[in-house]
Parts: structure tokens; sequence; C-alpha cells
């Protein structure tokens, strides 16, 4: 996958009107901006957890014997 593909206006104004979402223009604008960190960030997001799965492990347990 290439990371630094930047989306055109007209790529981002695309995606943002199959989602239903519409913007000012001054907020399209910044949406262009990030738009290619923000695809590089969701090609990283881990695919192997179900959505079912409890985020047991996210936070380490530590115990305190008394």
């Amino acid at each position: 996958a290439d990371d630094t593909h930047q989306p055109s206006e007209q790529e981002v104004t695309l995606m943002l009107k199959r989602a239903g979402i519409a913007l000012p223009p001054e907020q399209l604008e910044r949406c262009c901006a990030v738009i290619a960190r923000l695809e590089a960030a969701a090609r990283r997001l881990r695919r192997d957890i179900k959505r079912a799965d409890e985020p047991a492990s996210v936070f380490p347990v530590r115990r305190q014997d008394p």
C-alpha cells in the first residue's frame, strides 16, 4: 500500500458524499489535508479482533499482595 498517496479534493468529496457527509469549504480543506494520514492509520488497525472480543489485555493487571 502506498502511504504517500494524497487523494484529490474530488476524491475526498466523493468519499464524503458516499458517507452522507457534506462539509463547508473550510472543513473540506482541512479534511483533504489530513486524509492520507487518516487512511494510513486505518490500514494499521488490527483486523484479527472479533467484534465480540473484550479488550481484556488492553491494560496490564498489577496485583499487589497485602
